[in-house]
């Protein structure tokens, strides 16, 4: 019986002000008084960075709420996205059911130039564009056609984009690059800026997937050169950028480009190991899709563009959190320890590269 089932939901707790890190203890009691009133029993649990740094201290901390099931809200910490890799692996050794994404799904989705490989390797679509380093040479993007798009290889959440991330020039480009890249040195992704519409497509379970609904974005009163979901049209609602940017769950698709966008997700999905849940966004150009992102996990708080799309296909909040609970005590014994594919991994140097090389 549900009584019978003990959640612990987990997420990272540091000292910041950055509103997508607080956005997941927001997330946590929603969950948890979603499984509550679901009938299930439900209890937090924080991690620190201090856990990190003893030896078996993130597995008692779970042990000892004896969960049957460990809802996974870790995201890492502000300046360390990347721990979420290690802390699934982590999960993964104790053999406790947990909602959501393997680590080396993580691992692949968060490293966005492997992430890119991955999935033109298997014939999926990404803007044309490549990965940039410091000490980059001078012509390394001169195939590109301008406008350029500019994100940081490993972050998530879209830190690190905003209004200046599409540039237009060379000037432009090469002063871009050098500035970010002395914030993230761990490398930054150039892609030709695709100009048409953005849309995304909401799954939960395992392949071939249950579609909860695909969502477009709606852009209203913000100029040509912003019109692309940045860091603040996601967390900063006295932005204009949040203001004027809006999720729209199946409104105003073609029946043939909706069939598309199901179709390249689900198998983006497939091509990056995607269970439990996950987000694919998209967008368009000249009538051809491209992906932009496999995002495992996405943000699941109550006002969440995956949250509006499951109530489309007719969820509650608490019936939502409940059936990922109920999923993820179905997985088999996790078995998928593969690694990531041969001869894809960068031979970084950075704290972030050792993590994706330790999956």
């Amino acid at each position: 019986m549900l009584r019978d089932i003990n959640v612990a939901v987990v997420a990272g707790r540091e000292e910041t002000d950055r509103e997508d890190v607080l956005d997941v203890l927001r997330c946590r009691q929603s969950v948890i008084d979603g499984l509550t009133s679901s009938g299930f029993s439900a209890c937090p649990v924080d991690i620190t960075r201090e856990d990190f740094l003893v030896k078996g201290r993130i597995t008692r901390k779970i042990r000892e709420k004896k969960p049957s099931c460990v809802f996974n809200l870790f995201e890492g910490f502000a300046d360390a996205s990347y721990l979420e890799i290690k802390f699934a692996g982590i999960l993964e050794s104790t053999g406790i059911p947990f909602t959501g994404n393997p680590s080396r799904t993580l691992a692949l989705c968060l490293d966005k130039d492997l992430a890119r490989r991955t999935l033109a390797a298997r014939g999926l679509p990404v803007a044309p564009g490549r990965c940039v380093f410091p000490g980059y040479p001078q012509n390394i993007c001169d195939d590109l056609r301008f406008p350029l798009f500019v994100k940081p290889r490993m972050e998530d959440s879209s830190v690190g984009i905003d209004e200046r991330s599409m540039v237009r020039s060379q000037d432009g480009l090469y002063r871009l690059l050098d500035e970010r890249l002395a914030l993230f040195p761990d490398g930054l992704i150039v892609e030709e800026y695709i100009d048409g519409r953005e849309f995304n497509a909401g799954f939960m379970g395992s392949y071939p997937y249950d579609l909860m609904a695909v969502s477009s974005i709606r852009f209203e009163h913000i100029r040509e050169n912003r019109a692309f979901l940045g860091y603040d049209s996601k967390w900063d609602p006295e932005s204009d950028e949040y203001r004027n940017s809006e999720s729209v769950p199946e409104e105003g698709i073609d029946p043939r480009m909706r069939r598309e966008i199901c179709r390249i997700s689900r198998e983006a999905g497939r091509v990056m190991g995607c269970r439990g849940y996950f987000r694919v966004d998209l967008r368009e150009r000249g009538g051809k899709l491209f992906i932009l992102e496999v995002n495992p996990n996405p943000d699941i708080n109550t006002d969440s563009g995956f949250v509006r799309q499951s109530a489309r296909r007719g969820f509650t909040y608490p019936g939502m959190v409940a059936r990922l609970v109920e999923a993820s005590m179905n997985w088999r014994v996790y078995d998928e320890k593969r690694g990531l594919p041969k001869g894809q991994i960068r031979n970084g140097s950075g704290e972030k590269d050792k993590c994706l090389l330790g999956i």
